[in-house]
């Protein structure tokens, strides 16, 4: 399971209830986390207006997306993972192409 707070994101066991990672990245609250139809990646959207993608077997950062016009509402890939929508604030909605 994971969690936004402040400007972490937080991976959890929910077994045995304990966080095993911190995102760290963003540069003001993360608004929104999913993960990807695999589960193999994790999106995160953020105030920053920024979108983070992370690689959930190393918990690293791997791509930064940014062109949002005010803070990302709402994120969601693609049901094939190659794609992803955001939702922002300022009632729009921008699809991204992550595979390239």
């Amino acid at each position: 399971m994971a969690s936004g707070s402040l400007n972490i994101v937080q991976i959890w066991d929910i077994i045995n209830q304990k966080p095993i990672a911190k995102l760290e990245g963003h540069g003001f609250y993360v608004s929104c986390v999913t993960y990807s139809p695999d589960g193999k990646r994790l999106a995160s959207g953020s105030f920053d207006e920024t979108i983070k993608i992370w690689d959930m077997q190393s918990f690293q950062l791997v791509a930064t997306l940014k062109g949002n016009k005010n803070w990302v509402h709402n994120v969601a890939f693609s049901p094939d993972g190659k794609s992803l929508a955001s939702a922002c604030q300022n009632n729009t909605v921008q699809i991204w192409d992550i595979e390239s």
